[in-house]
């Protein structure tokens, strides 16, 4: 995942935001507790919002405390703790998607770029397969979705067949959080596939001009014909930007309907805000400010 996944924050309230920070940072705290203190930089956006969709609909209990934090110990931060498995699968989905990630990146790039994922590979392995070990099913997904993304690729398919693995990535990651209730696991299912199509969508609209320029695949340059080029003008950018952004809406708009027919549980106004606030603010500042979100940020204390 790629860290495109949070809310607006001005349309929150304070107290939510205080929530959504203390879910973060009890997540950062759990990935150290149970991969040890460097896993705490796979800590994403995306895997906080996947422990706040799963504390939500499943209702578990959640106690705020104050500690100091794990990364400052002079400073001190609000954790929303719970007994639940939320945050360690959280933690586990964190490691096996950073491992994954490395992988791709020693495979698609040469030596030298590729140098810093080469000697980090081998320190994240043992803790993917930790992470595999405890949640098989998650790895097995993951691995699955993953190499169906690899050869996706490496066919240089079009947009809606390399957007397909990341959206049943979530669709199945999600779907499983309904249990039970096949209702709440449709409707959760809906709204990872296409939470899953818009962050693949997104990145890829992100990743054009840079693309372009190292000649790497994207599948945005074939539909929008751009083979070949390595520059775009002013006109050609807007253009492209433009197309994207429809793409985008068209997936968003899917994406919130199927978030309307979830029982989102106590941060329900955390998740709508990510669904309808979030995402196309991140839209806004990609496409047309240009400012490119970065995939691990932490949060603003």
């Amino acid at each position: 995942m790629f860290g495109y996944v949070r809310p607006y924050k001005p349309e929150l309230l304070v107290k939510e935001y205080g929530q959504y920070k203390a879910i973060y940072c009890q997540l950062c705290r759990v990935l150290g507790e149970e991969y040890g203190a460097l896993a705490r930089f796979a800590l994403s956006y995306d895997c906080a919002f996947y422990a706040m969709l799963a504390l939500s609909v499943s209702g578990e209990q959640v106690e705020e405390k104050r500690k100091r934090c794990v990364c400052n110990p002079m400073k001190a931060c609000t954790y929303l703790q719970s007994p639940g498995e939320a945050y360690k699968k959280a933690a586990a989905l964190c490691v096996l998607l950073t491992y994954h990630k490395l992988r791709d990146d020693c495979e698609d790039e040469g030596f030298f770029p590729s140098l810093g994922s080469r000697l980090l590979l081998p320190v994240v392995s043992p803790k993917a397969k930790r992470a595999a070990k405890k949640y098989p099913q998650m790895a097995g997904i993951v691995e699955r979705t993953m190499e169906d993304q690899r050869q996706a690729e490496r066919e240089s398919a079009g947009v809606d067949r390399c957007a397909e693995p990341t959206a049943n990535l979530l669709k199945e990651l999600f779907g499983e959080l309904g249990g039970c209730d096949g209702r709440q696991r449709l409707a959760l299912s809906d709204f990872g596939y296409f939470l899953g199509r818009w962050v693949y969508l997104m990145d890829a609209a992100d990743d054009l001009g840079g693309d372009m320029r190292s000649g790497s695949f994207n599948p945005f340059i074939k539909r929008l014909g751009l083979e070949g080029k390595r520059e775009l003008t002013g006109e050609e950018r807007k253009a492209a930007d433009e197309a994207c952004n429809e793409a985008l809406n068209a997936t968003a708009a899917r994406l919130v309907l199927a978030a309307n027919l979830i029982d989102l549980g106590q941060f329900a106004p955390i998740i709508e805000n990510v669904a309808q606030k979030g995402l196309p603010e991140v839209q806004r500042e990609i496409l047309f400010l240009h400012i490119r979100e970065k995939p691990k940020r932490e949060l603003k204390q």
